[in-house]
């Protein structure tokens, strides 16, 4: 009967790391941003997006998206900025639920238009992720290879500072 429990509270823990995204690393304190919280944030939408693997082999096409760029995801977070240049030397690194990473520079977010393009998905094909399968999705639609940086199951972004 006990593993029978254990089972049910690994389900419930897993569902809400599903249902949440967390900012950590270089700031004062994790950030955790619930579902809904991220879908109140100011979003965006993209028109239909070729996904490419980074051999260029086209993987097909997604289409109806929204999302929250990813500069106002961090920009929620409290980062850590003790010395002047210290941007110049951050990375963000990506993570979904099974262990996949995928990692932007400070100024590619920042300052870049591959910032423009880098966004936590609210919605694919017109579906409400908030609502209806629970995973929260990134991607960088500004890659020429888009496919090498979208992240199905993002659970986490990493403030790192390097070097």
């Amino acid at each position: 009967m006990a593993a029978e429990v254990q089972s049910v509270k690994t389900d419930a823990h897993d569902d809400w790391e599903a249902r949440t995204l967390t900012v950590t690393g270089r700031v004062t304190k994790p950030l955790v941003l619930s579902m809904e919280e991220l879908c109140g944030i100011e979003n965006e939408g993209l028109d239909d997006l070729p996904i490419f693997c980074g051999s260029g082999t086209p993987k097909g096409t997604i289409a109806g998206l929204r999302g929250v760029h990813l500069d106002k995801v961090i920009g929620k977070a409290d980062v850590l900025k003790e010395e002047h240049n210290d941007t110049k030397k951050m990375i963000i690194v990506a993570s979904a639920r099974d262990g996949h990473k995928v990692v932007f520079s400070w100024q590619e977010i920042f300052n870049s238009p591959v910032g423009g393009g880098a966004m936590v998905l609210t919605e694919r094909d017109g579906k409400s992720l908030c609502e209806e399968d629970g995973c929260l999705e990134l991607i960088s639609a500004e890659d020429y290879f888009t496919g090498s940086r979208y992240v199905k199951g993002l659970v986490n972004i990493e403030i790192r500072l390097i070097g």
